[in-house]
């Protein structure tokens, strides 16, 4: 099984990684690195089960063919940075809801049928 993980350099992502190789999966990782770090990455880039795909989830297209062959996709990238969002709503609107239908527009594409979302903390709202 090949699973597709979005956002696989942030801190939850890369350790998703690391325990999915641990279990012996094949893992694709797609990651813009605007947050993520590749430092997070260090012991998965030396393992032949992993390919980092460096991409946008705004590019549909290359979206595409990065996941072509995956079975599974954990969906974990987004902008985690709530005030980045108020103050720049645009980018956030993207980021977040326009990247979450590309990974499903691309999973529909590729046949794929299982996606685990973790959403954000956000929907929780102020105490």
């Amino acid at each position: 099984m090949t699973y597709f993980v979005t956002g696989c350099a942030g801190f939850i992502g890369s350790n998703l990684v690391d325990r999915l190789l641990r279990d012996g999966y094949s893992v694709v990782g797609y990651d813009n690195l605007s947050t993520g770090q590749l430092e997070f990455l260090g012991e998965a880039l030396k393992s032949p089960r992993f390919n980092l795909v460096h991409g946008d989830l705004l590019d549909l297209s290359a979206l595409t063919k990065a996941m072509q062959g995956c079975d599974f996709v954990f969906h974990l990238a987004a902008n985690a940075d709530v005030r980045f969002g108020v103050e720049h709503p645009r980018v956030d609107l993207e980021q977040n809801t326009i990247a979450t239908y590309n990974v499903l527009e691309t999973m529909r594409i590729n046949g794929i049928k299982r996606i685990a979302f973790s959403s954000t903390g956000s929907v929780y709202g102020e105490p």
